[in-house]
């Protein structure tokens, strides 16, 4: 049963960084944590790892004035979580498809191969042929039209990808860094977001359904909004 002793009437407005408890306000995930019943934290368990980075990482960038837009999406980050290790690629495939729109030809080469990499990785799990690509791929690197086409040549030259240690954190950490850098910064950090977070609710519903019906599931439009 969780312990609602200490969670608030009314939440406080979302704070920059780690708070001491809750009377010292918090950020987006440590009150995800007291939703969830869990120890004071902004690393709850019951939200997946690398989607709690994103959140952590998107209430220290925006400002002020748009973070609060942030606190709908509490109640959907709690138990946001599965061990299913394509998680990881979804929700960095979900910042590498906003960060492109909002790259530059140098940056936009990085991201192209990011979301390459990361569409190829998907690919079995997607029951995709090798060549081809998600909808949602071939949709955001057609607006970068150069970029894409380094991108392709460069991850052909590399052979077949590997989900190597550290490989999304990176790419998100990537993605966030350019969105962070675009004019319309803040609104672009909540949209963002948003999608992650929606993504993996699609995930936990599909991965549900193939828990009881392996036979149909289809998870190359996952994500289709970002």
């Amino acid at each position: 049963m969780r312990d609602d002793s200490t969670f608030p009437d009314a939440l406080p407005m979302l704070a920059v960084g780690r708070h001491r408890d809750p009377s010292d306000g918090g950020c987006l995930m440590e009150w995800v944590s007291l939703l969830a019943g869990e120890r004071w934290s902004d690393h709850p368990a019951c939200t997946h790892p690398l989607l709690a980075h994103l959140a952590r990482s998107v209430n220290d960038r925006a400002s002020d004035a748009s973070r609060p837009a942030l606190m709908r999406l509490l109640p959907l980050l709690t138990g946001a979580r599965s061990d299913d290790r394509s998680w990881s690629l979804e929700i960095a495939a979900v910042t590498v498809r906003h960060a492109l729109r909002r790259a530059g030809a140098q940056d936009g080469r990085e991201l192209a191969v990011a979301l390459l990499t990361l569409d190829r990785l998907l690919g079995p799990t997607d029951g995709r042929a090798p060549a081809e690509r998600r909808a949602t791929t071939t949709e955001v690197l057609a607006t970068v039209p150069a970029a894409a086409a380094w991108a392709e040549d460069f991850t052909r030259a590399m052979g077949p990808p590997r989900h190597v240690r550290g490989l999304t954190r990176g790419i998100v950490d990537v993605s966030l860094a350019t969105v962070s850098a675009a004019s319309d910064a803040d609104d672009a950090l909540v949209a963002m977001l948003t999608d992650a977070v929606l993504t993996c609710q699609d995930l936990a519903v599909i991965d549900r359904a193939r828990s009881t019906r392996p036979e149909r599931f289809d998870r190359t439009m996952v994500g289709a909004q970002g």
